[in-house]
């Protein structure tokens, strides 16, 4: 049985992947909440489990991009590009909203008219649109992690950076040669770890991972869609590569070796069949909400010092948070993603240009 075989098999094919996207989502939540109550991870990525948080952000993007793709063989560009921003957008520009004008305002040391004078509020806005700003005028400022509203945040613009990335290749038509683009992202993906260890530069991911390798994760679930039809859905070659991508990761020169082996490991983990989600996508609000909640629960409750006990308290608050932003924000948006498309066909036939997939 191929990969696409498996897509094909009645029922449909995305409900583990909406089980993974909520464990990852939910993963990241324990994951910062280390480093929010104590003001450090860096033990867990000097540790000898290092691949586990490495491997949750390019799951993630390996799981956008294998769906994405599916989603863009099926549409036009252009209108590709408003469900995305239908996706992105609208739960973000609240979060933000929210963070500055109601959680900011709470929490700020300083007085009000000068907190809503500085100028850091106003560009907290530019996050909606990718230009990233974590910080907020005497916010959290005694917290182990001091001054940061949403640190989360960092991986929006390499997300907008993978879009854009499959929306470039697609115009050039890229996309369509399949070949030539896994043989690319192979190629760039040995590159990076030429000159990452000639350069001798992996220590600067000894506590983090590099943004560009999330975007390689990306693209090389790309080529597994691609290939859909010709690489096997096996039990055996989904747990070696998932031991492959644990020893790239585990070591930070070899991380560029291990978007192809994650992103094979994420779609054989996604195909998987358990029962529908009753409850809705609550993945991104979990995304979104999880930080300034964690830091607005160690600010008021500084007897909270280790990551279990903030999880704990902070998990039900950031679900209920997520539910809301589905049910009030996503779902809706979503529902009227027709009238958007519509409106995207009207403005590209009034400019006179058509686009579709590469």
């Amino acid at each position: 049985m191929t990969l696409d075989d498996k897509m094909k098999t009645p029922g449909g094919f995305t409900t583990g992947f909406d089980y993974l996207r909520i464990i990852l989502s939910v993963s990241v939540l324990v994951f910062h909440s280390i480093a929010l109550s104590s003001g450090s991870d860096t033990f867990v990525w000097a540790g000898p489990f290092r691949f586990l948080p490495a491997s949750i952000l390019p799951m993630f993007f390996a799981l956008s991009g294998f769906l994405v793709t599916g989603s863009l063989k099926r549409v036009q560009l252009h209108q590709f590009v408003m469900l995305r921003i239908l996706r992105l957008i609208p739960a973000l520009a609240v979060e933000v909203a929210l963070s500055a004008l109601l959680i900011g305002p709470i929490v700020t040391t300083i007085p009000l008219s000068a907190y809503y004078t500085d100028h850091l509020v106003w560009k907290y806005f530019l996050n909606i649109i990718g230009s990233i700003h974590y910080f907020l005028p005497g916010v959290f400022a005694d917290n182990p992690a001091p001054g940061v509203m949403n640190g989360q945040l960092w991986t929006i613009p390499f997300e907008l950076e993978s879009y854009l990335s499959l929306t470039i290749l697609s115009i050039l038509t890229v996309v369509r040669r399949r070949f030539w683009f896994a043989m690319a992202v192979i190629g760039t993906c040995l590159v990076a770890t030429t000159f990452v260890n000639v350069n001798h530069t992996g220590q600067a991911f000894d506590n983090n991972l590099p943004g560009r390798m999330l975007v390689l994760s990306f693209l090389a679930a790309v080529v597994v869609y691609l290939y859909r039809d010709k690489l096997p859905f096996s039990n055996m070659a989904g747990v070696v590569s998932m031991v492959i991508s644990m020893a790239m990761l585990e070591y930070p020169q070899l991380c560029y070796l291990a978007p192809l082996p994650i992103a094979y490991a994420t779609v054989w983990l996604g195909l998987m069949r358990p029962p529908s989600i009753p409850f809705g996508d609550l993945s991104y609000g979990v995304y979104l909400f999880h930080f300034p909640v964690e830091q607005t629960l160690v600010h008021y409750f500084p007897s909270i010092q280790t990551w279990w006990q903030l999880t704990a308290v902070a998990l039900p608050i950031t679900a209920l948070f997520a539910w809301l932003s589905w049910t009030v924000i996503e779902h809706p948006v979503l529902q009227r993603k027709k009238q958007a498309l519509a409106l995207s066909d009207r403005l590209m036939n009034t400019a006179g240009l058509r686009t579709k997939f590469g």
